[in-house]
């Protein structure tokens, strides 16, 4: 009988991971600095998002009301150099819209250019309320014809970021200059539990390489002792939906005292890598690259990616001997760590028992050592078998080696991940209950112009998210 092997997803040695989207609405110059200065000083760093223009026009198409514009941009020279400091530090710094109003195609260009000046270019983009900017946003964002339509009932606003004929469209630019959008919001803390295939590539919405979700919940609840332990035991990952500034107590001029407790039980956790945003969607889409083969007592992890991938971690069964070629690998208890796999490579791996791979990229090769995988947009041929492999149409793999084969149209962005009809329900499904939950149990009207209130919005309690 087989035993069993995978894996894992972090980088050696962690055995989870943790980022926090961190939006700036409402956002003061005096609560980003007390929080963001305790940040720094236990060393964790953040995904800021910025507006770097003060709104020209409302947030919506109907307007929604002006409390929603309220926050201080990088048009405030203190602000922005505050940022530079917080990206000199290690920071991410990434856009929330040009501004907190809707932005024209002129003005979203123009922020991209200022944030490539000030801070060298960004790969994630959080979109804003209801900005008419925001490509595939509002009743698109569901997965279904039925759905869109049930929810366009829910939500009156337009938005047209991906509408060629739209003065907000930028859509070609988002694909060019864009790597990873947030979209969906859950309340498991295990984000990846949920969008297991993010970043993914959907071709109905071409504009948008990558999606990924977010956690929205309290940061309590993400970072108590229980929900560390049970993150790192399913190696999995939070990204945390945040206000960060709201930690902030006014009183003192420091942060709340239970936020920073809780920060500094997950800075002090060496088990949970804790990274920006764009750097662990890097690795996402690293190991969305990377295939194991199995037959036998022998296995062959197949890196297709363009670049090599450091401390890959293979999680293997109790008292179970793998040897790896010379130098290549390190036995840690458990875990063997694969110190580089190199670009295009094929590394075998030799086990004293039969081994089966679990995972959604493994895959049983045949008797002549070839294997094909559908990743949804596009499918892998490996050979580690001893004479090349001539596929149908007549391209050739040879032996050790793979070949990636996109579908039309997107072979520059080589997108490795397509998320099931299932996934993409239950995604949508989870993000309508937060809305329901708000509505009964929070005070939070259906309609966002009753929530946002006429002259002034109420702050969340962030404690009861």
């Amino acid at each position: 009988m087989a035993v069993e092997a995978r894996l894992l997803w972090t980088p050696w040695p962690f055995r989870a991971g943790f980022c926090i989207t961190d939006d700036c609405d409402a956002t003061t110059l005096d609560s980003l600095r007390a929080v963001y200065d305790f940040l720094r000083s236990v060393g964790l760093r953040t995904t800021r998002t910025v507006w770097a223009f003060e709104p020209e026009e409302p947030c919506g198409i109907p307007a929604a009301p002006p409390s929603i514009l309220r926050g201080v941009t990088l048009a405030d020279p203190a602000l922005l150099a505050y940022h530079r400091e917080l990206k000199r530090d290690g920071f991410e710094i990434c856009l929330h819209g040009a501004s907190a109003g809707n932005n024209r195609r002129d003005r979203t260009i123009a922020a991209l250019d200022l944030i490539d000046r000030e801070f060298g270019g960004t790969e994630i983009w959080i979109c804003h309320a209801k900005n008419a900017d925001n490509p595939y946003w509002e009743h698109r964002v569901a997965p279904y014809r039925l759905l869109q339509t049930a929810l366009r009932l829910y939500s009156r606003h337009r938005c047209s970021g991906e509408d060629q004929n739209s003065p907000y469209y930028w859509g070609d630019v988002c694909r060019e200059r864009i790597r990873h959008v947030r979209l969906f919001r859950t309340r498991n803390p295990d984000t990846l539990c949920e969008n297991p295939s993010m970043p993914y590539f959907e071709s109905s919405k071409p504009l948008v390489r990558g999606w990924f979700s977010a956690t929205k919940r309290s940061f309590r609840d993400c970072t108590t002792p229980h929900a560390l332990g049970r993150l790192k035991q399913s190696n999995g990952l939070t990204v945390l939906y945040q206000y960060l500034h709201r930690y902030h107590d006014p009183e003192t001029g420091k942060v709340e005292p239970g936020f920073r407790a809780d920060a500094e039980r997950l800075a002090a956790d060496t088990g949970i890598w804790q990274a920006t945003v764009s750097t662990v969607m890097a690795r996402l889409r690293a190991l969305q690259g990377i295939f194991v083969l199995w037959r036998g007592s022998r296995a062959w992890l197949v890196n297709t990616n363009q670049e090599p991938v450091t401390g890959v971690q293979v999680l293997l069964p109790d008292r179970c001997d793998c040897r790896a070629p010379r130098g290549a690998a390190t036995r840690y208890g458990r875990v063997l760590r694969v110190h580089s796999l190199a670009s295009d490579s094929v590394l075998p791996l030799e086990f004293e028992v039969p081994v089966r791979f679990l995972g959604p990229r493994c895959a049983r090769v045949d008797a002549a050592g070839r294997a094909s995988f559908d990743f949804g947009h596009g499918c892998m041929h490996a050979n580690v078998g001893r004479s090349r492999w001539v596929l149908p149409g007549g391209a050739c793999v040879g032996p050790n080696r793979s070949l990636l084969l996109f579908n039309p149209g997107l072979e520059d962005i080589r997108p490795m991940s397509c998320a099931g009809s299932s996934e993409l329900l239950r995604l949508f499904l989870g993000q309508m209950l937060i809305v329901l939950d708000e509505h009964l149990s929070k005070g939070r009207s259906l309609r966002t112009e009753r929530f946002l209130g006429a002259k002034t919005i109420r702050l969340e309690d962030h404690a009861a998210w």
